[in-house]
C-alpha cells in the first residue's frame, strides 16, 4: 500500500491534489519547480550500452527504465524514475506510448500544485486590493459630501435674501448630481470587484483537499481518489478496498452535543491515523463518517486493518457528560475490482457500514452476509 506521494508531518500523504489536471503529454509551465539536479547528473541519454533500445512491452520498458538510471548513475527514486519513464517513451510509437501513460500518475506534482495554487491566491490578493482602493475612493466622496454639506449649511444660515438662497440650492443640486454619479460608477465597480473576489475565493476553496477540524483529507478529496482508484484498478488487474468508519450506535446513543461529537470524533482521527500506512488516504467524509481507501488491498487485507483498529480503540476511553466510556467503532468494507462501478463505491461502503452499526458487529464486508 505504498506509492509515491509525499507527506507532511501528521498527515497521510498530504499532498495538494486537485487543483487542475495536467496533460499527460505535455510539459508544466511549473516543471521545473522541485527538480531534483544533483541525482539527475549527468544529463539523460535515450541510449546506454547497457539497455536496447526496443522494450516492446511495458514490463520490459520498466526494466529499460531501471538499467537507463543505473547505467547514468542516478539513483532510482520514484521522482527519477518519472522522469526517466517519460523521456524514454519520445522514441516509442504513439501507441506505446499511449499505452504507457495509462499507468502514469495524471496528477501533478505538489510543486507544480503549490504553484497553480498561489497563482489563484495572487489573483484574489488583486481582486482584493481594487475592492479596497474603490472603498477607500468611495468614503474620500462621502467625506467630500459632509464638508459640502456643513459648507451650504453655513451659507444657509447666513443668507436671508431669497434668490441668493435659491443659488445655493442649485449650485447644491448640481454638486449633488456629480457626485452620486460619481458614486454611482465607484458603487458599480465595487460591486464587480466584489463578485469577482468572492468567486476567486470560492475557487480557492474547491481546490482545499483538507479537512481542517480533524487535520486529515476532506470529503471531496475522497470521492476523487476513490474515482481514480477504481480507474487504475481497471487498468492494472489489482484490487483496493474502501473503508468507512464511525463510532458504534451505542456511542452515538450518549453524545448529546456537538462539541462532544468533534472531541470523540478527533480521538478517532488520531487512532486512524496511527493504524494507517503513509500511502493510505484518511478522510472525514461526513456525518461522523471517517473514510480510509486502501490501494493494493483487497477485502481480506482491509479486514485486517479494521483488526487492527479494533485492537488500537481497545481500552482507550472517553469522557462523555463526566462519564468515562470505552471508545468503540464500526466499520463498512467495499472491495474496488475490475467490477465495480465507480459512482456505487461509496454507496455500498454506506451501506456495509450502516449494516455493521445495525448489527453491533466491529466491521461488515458489502456483499457478505
Amino acid at each position: 500500500m505504498k506509492d509515491d506521494f509525499g507527506s507532511f508531518d501528521g498527515l497521510q500523504s498530504f499532498e495538494a491534489n486537485g487543483i487542475e489536471e495536467s496533460s499527460l503529454g505535455s510539459a508544466s509551465s511549473f516543471s521545473s519547480f522541485g527538480m531534483d539536479t544533483e541525482s539527475l547528473q549527468p544529463s539523460i541519454s535515450t541510449q546506454s550500452a547497457g539497455t536496447s533500445g526496443n522494450a516492446n512491452s511495458l514490463e520490459e520498458y520498466g526494466l529499460q527504465v531501471i538499467q537507463e538510471l543505473s547505467a547514468n548513475g542516478i539513483l532510482p527514486t520514484p521522482y527519477n524514475y518519472r522522469i526517466y519513464f517519460e523521456k524514454l517513451l519520445e522514441d516509442k510509437s504513439q501507441a506505446f506510448r499511449d499505452d504507457a501513460f495509462q499507468y502514469v500518475e495524471v496528477d501533478q506534482r505538489p510543486e507544480e500544485k503549490q504553484a497553480a495554487l498561489e497563482s489563484k491566491v495572487l489573483k484574489t490578493q488583486s481582486y482584493m486590493a481594487s475592492t479596497l482602493n474603490q472603498v477607500e475612493a468611495l468614503l474620500k466622496n462621502l467625506k467630500l459630501l459632509q464638508n459640502i454639506l456643513k459648507k451650504h449649511e453655513k451659507e444657509v444660515e447666513t443668507t436671508t435674501n431669497a434668490i441668493a438662497l435659491q443659488n445655493i440650492i442649485t449650485i447644491f443640486q448640481k454638486e449633488l448630481d456629480k457626485l452620486g454619479e460619481v458614486a454611482g460608477h465607484q458603487l458599480q465597480d465595487i460591486k464587480t470587484m466584489h463578485e469577482k473576489t468572492l468567486a476567486s475565493i470560492q475557487g480557492i476553496s474547491d481546490e482545499v483537499i483538507c479537512n481542517s477540524v480533524y487535520g486529515i483529507y476532506n470529503k471531496r478529496f475522497l470521492e476523487k481518489r476513490v474515482l481514480a482508484e477504481v480507474n487504475s484498478v481497471n487498468v492494472g488487474g489489482y484490487k483496493s478496498s474502501l473503508l468507512l468508519v464511525r463510532v458504534s450506535k451505542s456511542l452515538q446513543s450518549r453524545i448529546t452535543s456537538d462539541k462532544t461529537a468533534v472531541v470523540i470524533n478527533r480521538s478517532l482521527s488520531k487512532m486512524l491515523q496511527k493504524v494507517a500506512n503513509r500511502s493510505d488516504i484518511v478522510a472525514y467524509y461526513e456525518a461522523g463518517i471517517f473514510g480510509i481507501l486502501l490501494s493494493h488491498s483487497d477485502k481480506d487485507a482491509a479486514k485486517r486493518f479494521a483488526n487492527r483498529l479494533i485492537e488500537k480503540v481497545v481500552g482507550i476511553n472517553i469522557i462523555v457528560n463526566d462519564e468515562e466510556i470505552p471508545l468503540s467503532v464500526c466499520t463498512g468494507i467495499v472491495e474496488i475490482n475490475e467490477f465495480s462501478k465507480q459512482k456505487e463505491i461509496i454507496k455500498n461502503g454506506l451501506e456495509a457500514l450502516k449494516k455493521a452499526s445495525s448489527g453491533n458487529v466491529s466491521f461488515m464486508v458489502f456483499g457478505e452476509s
